[in-house]
């Protein structure tokens, strides 16, 4: 198990790391409890774990595919967005690359529709107070209704604080542990 630390995993970021089934399993018990969906949209799908247990159709969007979510135009009609981008982008200057999926999210969606956010908690937190970024989550993102604390060590060999933000989940409780 590896933890990041800076001096010892220079030049090492793995942008590449699939989802938890338990994160799969917990959130599709959460939400399947409490809403019914159609149509879902993943913009960064991988092997389709996170989406596999939902009895919809599915939008599915992956790079190594093929189909970059990032270079889309067209506007996406779903009724849920669930999505663990990768943390580490290239390209993408001062934005992690969480915010760079969330914003092109919101630019191709109906912004009152529930998104889940896999995210490492410096997307929220560890902001400054005339952080762009902090004042877009604050005041241009839909609400965070709900917030899903992750053990540090939930992701296969690796060792990184991440949460899980629900925007526009007023169905959801403001706040669950990943119950593993």
């Amino acid at each position: 198990m590896s933890v990041y630390v800076k001096k010892d995993n220079k030049g090492v970021k793995k942008s590449d790391t699939a989802t938890d089934k338990r994160i799969c399993n917990f959130l599709h018990q959460i939400l399947d409890d409490k809403y019914s969906f159609n149509k879902i949209l993943d913009p960064c799908c991988g092997d389709r774990r996170l989406t596999e247990l939902f009895d919809c159709d599915v939008i599915n969007y992956e790079i190594k595919e093929g189909k970059d979510f990032l270079k889309e135009t067209n506007k996406i009609d779903c009724d849920l967005v669930i999505m663990n981008p990768p943390f580490n982008l290239g390209g993408s200057g001062r934005k992690l690359s969480v915010e760079v999926f969330m914003d092109k999210v919101l630019s191709l969606v109906d912004n009152q529709i529930p998104i889940i956010l896999i995210t490492p908690m410096g997307f929220r937190l560890n902001q400054r107070i005339n952080s762009k970024r902090w004042k877009k989550i604050r005041d241009t993102y839909p609400p965070i209704t709900s917030i899903i604390s992750l053990p540090l060590d939930i992701f296969e060999n690796t060792l990184f604080h991440c949460e899980i933000l629900c925007f526009n989940c007023n169905e959801l409780n403001p706040h669950y542990f990943l119950d593993i």
